[in-house]
């Protein structure tokens, strides 16, 4: 299986959060968090559609979760308690053109 966080050539490394629990192993620890960007062409304007790809490793597991855009900018902008429990999302499978 397959998954793309993000389709820039950088990944930035973003700081740690506070202690929050992994869902995977359940281990209480502070996750690192890297900021990749996805860029896509639209129909629509604007044609270029930019966002911030948020992810988040777990030291314990190494696990890979992700979180909304907006939690992601509100850390970034110094916000420590932006990102908790349940923000975590499990990563979505890339699907390409053969899948169909």
């Amino acid at each position: 299986m397959e998954y793309r966080l993000g389709n820039s050539l950088k990944v930035k490394d973003r700081g740690r959060t506070r202690e929050i629990e992994c869902p995977n192993c359940k281990a209480k620890t502070e996750f690192g968090i890297f900021t990749n960007m996805d860029t896509r062409l639209t129909a629509k304007y604007p044609l270029l559609d930019v966002k911030t790809v948020y992810f988040l490793v777990c030291p314990k597991c190494a696990s890979v979760f992700t979180v909304d855009e907006a939690k992601g900018d509100s850390f970034k902008k110094g916000e420590t308690f932006a990102i908790g429990n349940y923000d975590l999302k499990p990563l979505e499978a890339f699907k390409d053109n053969e899948d169909k």
